[in-house]
Protein backbone atom coordinates (compact mmCIF):
# COMPACT_ATOMS: atom_id res chain seq x y z
CA UNK A 1 0.00 0.00 0.00
CA UNK A 2 1.34 3.24 -1.18
CA UNK A 3 1.61 6.48 1.30
CA UNK A 4 -1.38 8.18 -0.90
CA UNK A 5 -3.44 4.98 -0.09
CA UNK A 6 -2.81 5.18 3.89
CA UNK A 7 -3.37 8.89 4.09
CA UNK A 8 -6.86 8.66 1.69
CA UNK A 9 -7.49 5.65 4.34
CA UNK A 10 -6.84 7.44 7.39
CA UNK A 11 -8.50 10.89 5.85
CA UNK A 12 -12.09 8.86 5.87
CA UNK A 13 -12.19 7.62 8.96
CA UNK A 14 -11.10 10.96 10.64
CA UNK A 15 -14.95 12.37 8.49
CA UNK A 16 -16.67 9.90 9.73
CA UNK A 17 -15.16 10.72 12.98
CA UNK A 18 -15.91 14.61 12.72
CA UNK A 19 -19.16 13.90 11.28
CA UNK A 20 -20.65 12.75 15.37
CA UNK A 21 -18.57 14.94 17.18
CA UNK A 22 -20.23 17.72 15.17
CA UNK A 23 -24.18 16.32 15.70
CA UNK A 24 -22.84 16.55 19.24
CA UNK A 25 -21.52 20.25 18.92
CA UNK A 26 -24.68 21.29 17.59
CA UNK A 27 -26.94 20.37 19.88
CA UNK A 28 -24.82 21.60 22.79
CA UNK A 29 -24.69 25.03 20.66
CA UNK A 30 -28.09 25.57 20.47
CA UNK A 31 -28.82 24.83 24.55
CA UNK A 32 -26.04 27.78 24.94
CA UNK A 33 -27.61 30.07 22.26
CA UNK A 34 -31.37 29.45 24.33
CA UNK A 35 -29.25 30.32 27.45
CA UNK A 36 -27.42 33.03 26.11
CA UNK A 37 -30.59 34.86 24.77
CA UNK A 38 -32.07 35.16 27.87
CA UNK A 39 -29.22 36.24 29.71
CA UNK A 40 -28.24 39.18 26.43
CA UNK A 41 -32.15 40.36 27.27
CA UNK A 42 -32.07 41.23 30.68
CA UNK A 43 -28.30 42.87 29.62
CA UNK A 44 -30.18 45.29 27.28
CA UNK A 45 -32.62 46.41 29.30
CA UNK A 46 -29.93 47.56 32.03
CA UNK A 47 -27.92 48.88 29.42
CA UNK A 48 -30.67 51.12 28.15
CA UNK A 49 -31.68 51.99 31.51
CA UNK A 50 -28.15 53.32 32.38
CA UNK A 51 -27.67 54.53 29.14
CA UNK A 52 -30.97 57.03 29.47
CA UNK A 53 -29.65 58.35 33.07
CA UNK A 54 -25.98 59.14 31.49
CA UNK A 55 -27.61 61.06 28.57
CA UNK A 56 -29.27 63.24 31.31
CA UNK A 57 -25.91 63.93 33.51
CA UNK A 58 -23.61 64.33 30.22
CA UNK A 59 -25.86 66.75 28.82
CA UNK A 60 -25.43 69.22 31.69
CA UNK A 61 -21.99 68.64 32.12
CA UNK A 62 -21.31 69.43 28.41
CA UNK A 63 -22.93 73.21 28.33
CA UNK A 64 -20.65 73.80 31.15
CA UNK A 65 -17.85 72.70 29.56
CA UNK A 66 -18.67 74.32 26.64
CA UNK A 67 -19.24 77.55 28.47
CA UNK A 68 -15.90 77.32 30.35
CA UNK A 69 -14.01 76.36 26.70
CA UNK A 70 -15.17 79.56 25.34
CA UNK A 71 -13.78 81.66 28.10
CA UNK A 72 -10.35 80.23 27.89
CA UNK A 73 -10.29 79.93 24.24
CA UNK A 74 -10.69 83.88 24.28
CA UNK A 75 -8.05 84.66 26.61
CA UNK A 76 -5.69 82.38 25.00
CA UNK A 77 -6.06 83.96 20.97
CA UNK A 78 -5.17 87.64 23.13
CA UNK A 79 -2.46 86.38 24.67
CA UNK A 80 -1.22 84.64 21.22
CA UNK A 81 -2.02 87.78 18.85
CA UNK A 82 0.25 89.74 21.14
CA UNK A 83 2.76 87.01 21.43
CA UNK A 84 2.48 86.46 17.14
CA UNK A 85 3.58 90.24 16.90
CA UNK A 86 6.61 90.31 18.84
CA UNK A 87 7.70 87.36 17.46
CA UNK A 88 7.31 88.48 14.12
CA UNK A 89 8.94 91.78 15.02
CA UNK A 90 12.34 89.73 16.45
CA UNK A 91 12.54 87.17 13.48
CA UNK A 92 12.29 89.43 10.70
CA UNK A 93 15.36 91.23 11.82
CA UNK A 94 17.48 87.58 12.14
CA UNK A 95 16.40 86.43 9.08
CA UNK A 96 17.77 90.01 7.51
CA UNK A 97 20.91 89.11 8.98
CA UNK A 98 21.34 85.37 8.12
CA UNK A 99 20.99 86.29 4.75
CA UNK A 100 23.09 88.57 4.46
CA UNK A 101 25.77 85.70 6.31
CA UNK A 102 24.95 83.39 3.64
CA UNK A 103 25.62 85.35 0.65
CA UNK A 104 28.96 86.59 2.23
CA UNK A 105 29.82 82.98 2.68
CA UNK A 106 28.22 81.76 -0.54
CA UNK A 107 30.27 83.93 -2.28
CA UNK A 108 33.73 83.16 -1.25
CA UNK A 109 32.74 79.48 -1.73
CA UNK A 110 32.33 79.97 -5.66
CA UNK A 111 35.67 82.10 -5.63
CA UNK A 112 37.06 79.06 -3.96
CA UNK A 113 35.23 76.43 -5.98
CA UNK A 114 36.53 77.66 -9.47
CA UNK A 115 39.95 78.10 -9.04
CA UNK A 116 40.12 74.51 -7.41
CA UNK A 117 38.18 73.31 -10.34
CA UNK A 118 40.77 74.55 -12.77
CA UNK A 119 43.54 73.47 -11.27
CA UNK A 120 41.74 69.85 -10.58
CA UNK A 121 41.12 69.55 -14.44
CA UNK A 122 44.80 70.60 -15.69
CA UNK A 123 45.80 67.39 -12.85
CA UNK A 124 42.64 65.45 -14.27
CA UNK A 125 43.60 65.98 -17.95
CA UNK A 126 47.45 64.73 -17.36
CA UNK A 127 46.39 61.66 -14.84
CA UNK A 128 44.04 60.14 -17.59
CA UNK A 129 46.68 60.29 -19.99
CA UNK A 130 48.77 58.14 -18.33
CA UNK A 131 45.85 56.10 -16.90
CA UNK A 132 44.98 55.56 -20.81
CA UNK A 133 48.12 54.39 -21.62
CA UNK A 134 48.32 52.04 -19.25
CA UNK A 135 44.88 50.62 -20.20
CA UNK A 136 46.08 50.09 -23.57
CA UNK A 137 49.50 48.03 -22.57
CA UNK A 138 46.98 46.07 -19.95
CA UNK A 139 44.62 45.29 -23.33
CA UNK A 140 47.28 44.06 -25.10
CA UNK A 141 48.86 41.81 -23.03
CA UNK A 142 45.44 40.49 -22.09
CA UNK A 143 44.67 39.75 -25.53
CA UNK A 144 47.18 37.71 -25.85
CA UNK A 145 46.70 35.75 -22.73
CA UNK A 146 43.25 35.53 -23.39
CA UNK A 147 43.86 33.82 -27.06
CA UNK A 148 46.53 31.34 -25.27
CA UNK A 149 43.80 30.59 -22.95
CA UNK A 150 40.87 30.23 -25.25
CA UNK A 151 42.92 27.43 -27.34
CA UNK A 152 43.50 25.57 -23.94
CA UNK A 153 39.79 25.92 -23.39
CA UNK A 154 39.08 24.64 -27.03
CA UNK A 155 40.97 21.65 -26.92
CA UNK A 156 39.67 20.78 -23.19
CA UNK A 157 36.30 21.57 -24.52
CA UNK A 158 36.70 19.07 -27.39
CA UNK A 159 38.15 16.33 -24.80
CA UNK A 160 35.66 16.71 -22.47
CA UNK A 161 32.82 16.15 -24.98
CA UNK A 162 33.94 13.03 -25.85
CA UNK A 163 34.36 12.06 -22.43
CA UNK A 164 30.94 12.82 -21.00
CA UNK A 165 28.81 12.38 -24.16
CA UNK A 166 28.55 8.38 -23.51
CA UNK A 167 28.40 9.02 -19.29
CA UNK A 168 25.05 10.97 -20.65
CA UNK A 169 24.05 8.72 -22.74
CA UNK A 170 23.98 5.95 -19.82
CA UNK A 171 22.57 8.38 -17.50
CA UNK A 172 19.73 9.09 -19.78
CA UNK A 173 19.02 5.44 -19.64
CA UNK A 174 19.10 4.64 -16.51
CA UNK A 175 16.86 7.62 -15.49
CA UNK A 176 14.66 6.66 -17.95
CA UNK A 177 14.18 3.11 -16.00
CA UNK A 178 13.78 5.03 -12.66
CA UNK A 179 10.83 7.20 -13.90
CA UNK A 180 9.29 4.09 -15.59
CA UNK A 181 9.28 2.22 -12.15
CA UNK A 182 7.66 5.59 -10.09
CA UNK A 183 5.03 6.00 -12.70
CA UNK A 184 4.36 2.50 -11.75
CA UNK A 185 4.04 2.64 -7.91
CA UNK A 186 2.43 6.04 -8.55
CA UNK A 187 -0.67 4.62 -10.80
CA UNK A 188 -0.97 1.58 -7.87
CA UNK A 189 -1.33 4.02 -5.32
CA UNK A 190 -4.12 6.17 -6.74
CA UNK A 191 -5.75 2.95 -7.51
CA UNK A 192 -5.57 2.53 -4.08
CA UNK A 193 -6.52 5.92 -2.71
CA UNK A 194 -9.43 6.16 -4.73
CA UNK A 195 -10.73 2.55 -3.37
CA UNK A 196 -10.41 4.04 0.12
CA UNK A 197 -11.42 7.52 -0.99
CA UNK A 198 -14.90 5.59 -2.39
CA UNK A 199 -15.30 3.44 0.95
CA UNK A 200 -16.70 7.17 2.12
CA UNK A 201 -20.54 6.39 0.60
CA UNK A 202 -22.99 4.14 1.29
CA UNK A 203 -22.09 2.02 -2.28
CA UNK A 204 -18.58 2.15 -1.02
CA UNK A 205 -19.29 1.03 2.53
CA UNK A 206 -21.56 -2.04 1.23
CA UNK A 207 -18.59 -2.46 -1.22
CA UNK A 208 -15.86 -2.48 1.66
CA UNK A 209 -17.67 -4.96 3.36
CA UNK A 210 -18.50 -7.73 0.73
CA UNK A 211 -14.64 -6.96 -0.48
CA UNK A 212 -13.95 -7.30 3.42
CA UNK A 213 -16.33 -10.80 3.66
CA UNK A 214 -14.69 -12.21 0.38
CA UNK A 215 -10.70 -11.43 1.78
CA UNK A 216 -11.96 -13.16 4.99
CA UNK A 217 -13.64 -16.11 3.52
CA UNK A 218 -10.84 -16.70 1.11
CA UNK A 219 -8.23 -16.14 4.07
CA UNK A 220 -10.79 -18.87 5.89
CA UNK A 221 -10.33 -21.35 2.73
CA UNK A 222 -6.97 -20.52 2.72
CA UNK A 223 -5.93 -21.60 6.03
CA UNK A 224 -8.06 -25.12 5.56
CA UNK A 225 -6.37 -26.24 2.50
CA UNK A 226 -3.07 -24.91 4.50
CA UNK A 227 -4.31 -27.82 7.16
CA UNK A 228 -5.31 -30.65 4.48
CA UNK A 229 -2.06 -30.39 2.85
CA UNK A 230 -0.37 -30.10 6.51
CA UNK A 231 -2.18 -33.37 7.69
CA UNK A 232 -1.79 -35.47 4.21
CA UNK A 233 1.98 -34.50 4.47
CA UNK A 234 2.17 -35.79 7.97
CA UNK A 235 0.88 -38.82 7.14
CA UNK A 236 3.03 -39.29 4.23
CA UNK A 237 5.99 -38.54 6.70
CA UNK A 238 4.26 -41.39 8.67
CA UNK A 239 3.99 -43.61 5.80
CA UNK A 240 7.22 -43.36 4.96
CA UNK A 241 8.49 -43.46 8.39
CA UNK A 242 7.04 -46.73 8.68
CA UNK A 243 7.96 -47.84 5.57
CA UNK A 244 11.62 -47.36 6.29
CA UNK A 245 10.76 -48.86 9.58
CA UNK A 246 9.73 -52.30 7.75
CA UNK A 247 12.15 -51.65 5.56
CA UNK A 248 14.60 -52.12 8.39
CA UNK A 249 13.33 -54.66 10.22
CA UNK A 250 13.26 -57.26 7.26
CA UNK A 251 16.64 -56.44 6.33
CA UNK A 252 17.77 -57.35 9.61
CA UNK A 253 16.01 -60.38 9.97
CA UNK A 254 17.66 -61.53 6.57
CA UNK A 255 21.09 -60.87 7.99
CA UNK A 256 20.79 -62.45 11.13
CA UNK A 257 19.40 -65.85 8.78
CA UNK A 258 22.61 -65.39 6.87
CA UNK A 259 24.73 -65.80 10.20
Amino acid sequence: MGALTEDITRLCGEIEALRDSRKVFESQLDKETKVMKADVGVMRGGFRRDQKNMAVRTKADRVKFVSNLDAEVSGLLKAFDKSHAEMATKTKKVNAAFVSDVANHVSGLLTGYHKNRKEMGIATKRENAIFVADVIRFVNAKNKETKVMMDGFRAEQSKMAKATKADRKKFVNQLENNVSAIRKVNVDDLVGARAAWATLSPQGRKAKLAAEQRAKAEQDRKARLDAEQRARASEEMKARAEAERSKAQHESSTEKKKK
